[in-house]
Protein backbone atom coordinates (compact mmCIF):
# COMPACT_ATOMS: atom_id res chain seq x y z
CA UNK A 1 0.00 0.00 0.00
CA UNK A 2 1.41 2.88 -1.42
CA UNK A 3 -0.25 5.93 0.76
CA UNK A 4 3.37 8.39 1.23
CA UNK A 5 2.64 10.57 -1.89
CA UNK A 6 -0.60 11.19 -1.66
CA UNK A 7 -0.54 12.00 2.37
CA UNK A 8 2.71 14.06 4.64
CA UNK A 9 1.43 13.41 7.84
CA UNK A 10 3.35 10.09 8.81
CA UNK A 11 0.56 9.56 11.98
CA UNK A 12 -2.14 9.68 9.10
CA UNK A 13 -0.52 7.05 6.78
CA UNK A 14 -0.35 5.12 9.96
CA UNK A 15 -3.53 5.40 10.95
CA UNK A 16 -4.28 4.19 7.37
CA UNK A 17 -2.34 1.04 7.39
CA UNK A 18 -3.39 0.15 10.26
CA UNK A 19 -7.24 0.29 9.46
CA UNK A 20 -6.77 -1.28 5.97
CA UNK A 21 -4.26 -4.09 8.22
CA UNK A 22 -7.94 -4.25 10.30
CA UNK A 23 -10.16 -4.49 7.41
CA UNK A 24 -8.47 -7.60 5.82
CA UNK A 25 -8.05 -9.32 9.52
CA UNK A 26 -12.15 -8.95 9.33
CA UNK A 27 -12.38 -9.95 5.72
CA UNK A 28 -10.63 -13.40 6.40
CA UNK A 29 -12.15 -13.85 9.61
CA UNK A 30 -15.66 -13.74 7.86
CA UNK A 31 -14.64 -16.11 5.00
CA UNK A 32 -12.58 -18.47 6.37
CA UNK A 33 -14.28 -21.64 7.87
CA UNK A 34 -13.25 -22.99 11.45
CA UNK A 35 -12.86 -26.68 12.09
CA UNK A 36 -16.09 -26.50 13.61
CA UNK A 37 -18.12 -25.41 11.11
CA UNK A 38 -16.23 -27.81 8.24
CA UNK A 39 -17.04 -30.81 10.84
CA UNK A 40 -20.75 -29.99 10.88
CA UNK A 41 -20.43 -29.76 6.90
CA UNK A 42 -19.17 -33.17 7.22
CA UNK A 43 -21.36 -34.52 9.59
CA UNK A 44 -24.49 -33.43 7.30
CA UNK A 45 -22.57 -34.86 4.46
CA UNK A 46 -22.17 -38.31 6.24
CA UNK A 47 -25.83 -38.38 6.86
CA UNK A 48 -26.70 -38.13 3.32
CA UNK A 49 -23.91 -41.19 2.59
CA UNK A 50 -25.91 -42.98 5.37
CA UNK A 51 -28.92 -41.91 3.83
CA UNK A 52 -27.71 -44.13 0.21
CA UNK A 53 -26.48 -46.78 1.92
CA UNK A 54 -29.59 -47.31 3.96
CA UNK A 55 -31.50 -47.07 0.59
CA UNK A 56 -28.82 -49.63 -1.10
CA UNK A 57 -28.02 -47.13 -3.41
CA UNK A 58 -24.83 -48.08 -5.55
CA UNK A 59 -23.57 -45.01 -5.48
CA UNK A 60 -23.92 -41.45 -3.77
CA UNK A 61 -25.86 -38.91 -5.62
CA UNK A 62 -23.16 -36.31 -7.00
CA UNK A 63 -23.72 -33.24 -5.50
CA UNK A 64 -22.81 -35.05 -2.36
CA UNK A 65 -19.52 -36.33 -3.93
CA UNK A 66 -18.83 -33.06 -5.39
CA UNK A 67 -19.15 -31.25 -1.87
CA UNK A 68 -17.34 -34.52 -0.05
CA UNK A 69 -14.50 -34.19 -2.94
CA UNK A 70 -14.34 -30.55 -2.23
CA UNK A 71 -14.41 -30.77 1.49
CA UNK A 72 -11.52 -33.19 1.34
CA UNK A 73 -8.91 -31.62 -0.85
CA UNK A 74 -9.56 -28.55 1.78
CA UNK A 75 -8.06 -30.96 4.88
CA UNK A 76 -5.73 -33.15 2.89
CA UNK A 77 -4.80 -33.78 -0.88
CA UNK A 78 -4.00 -36.99 -0.24
CA UNK A 79 -7.15 -38.05 1.16
CA UNK A 80 -8.74 -36.35 -1.98
CA UNK A 81 -6.32 -38.87 -4.31
CA UNK A 82 -7.29 -41.88 -2.13
CA UNK A 83 -11.37 -40.85 -2.56
CA UNK A 84 -10.89 -41.28 -6.34
CA UNK A 85 -13.64 -41.02 -8.39
CA UNK A 86 -15.48 -44.16 -6.65
CA UNK A 87 -19.05 -42.72 -5.31
CA UNK A 88 -19.83 -46.36 -3.90
CA UNK A 89 -21.53 -45.29 -0.11
CA UNK A 90 -18.62 -47.39 1.80
CA UNK A 91 -15.48 -45.83 0.24
CA UNK A 92 -16.99 -42.43 0.74
CA UNK A 93 -18.17 -42.92 4.57
CA UNK A 94 -14.50 -44.21 5.08
CA UNK A 95 -12.90 -41.27 3.49
CA UNK A 96 -15.56 -38.99 5.56
CA UNK A 97 -14.20 -40.70 8.36
CA UNK A 98 -10.69 -39.89 8.32
CA UNK A 99 -11.78 -36.40 7.15
CA UNK A 100 -13.39 -35.84 10.53
CA UNK A 101 -10.54 -37.38 12.21
CA UNK A 102 -8.37 -34.96 11.20
CA UNK A 103 -11.24 -32.23 11.49
CA UNK A 104 -11.41 -33.16 14.98
CA UNK A 105 -7.32 -32.39 15.53
CA UNK A 106 -7.41 -29.30 14.11
CA UNK A 107 -10.40 -28.27 16.28
CA UNK A 108 -8.06 -29.46 19.39
CA UNK A 109 -5.16 -27.99 18.21
CA UNK A 110 -6.91 -24.58 17.45
CA UNK A 111 -8.61 -24.54 20.80
CA UNK A 112 -5.16 -25.40 22.48
CA UNK A 113 -3.17 -22.75 20.67
CA UNK A 114 -4.50 -19.55 22.67
CA UNK A 115 -2.99 -21.21 25.51
CA UNK A 116 -0.29 -19.52 27.70
CA UNK A 117 2.72 -21.82 28.91
CA UNK A 118 3.06 -21.75 32.46
CA UNK A 119 5.82 -19.69 34.08
CA UNK A 120 6.18 -21.22 37.64
CA UNK A 121 6.42 -18.56 40.57
CA UNK A 122 9.36 -20.51 42.19
CA UNK A 123 11.66 -22.68 40.04
CA UNK A 124 12.43 -25.91 41.22
CA UNK A 125 15.62 -26.26 43.14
Amino acid sequence: MSLGGSYHNPYEVTALQIAAARAQIIFRSRHRRTPQQRLAASDALLEQVERCRLQAGAAVASWVFDQVATLTSSVDPGLRAALGLRKDPDHVGRILFQVQARLMRAAQDERCRGLATVIPLFPAS
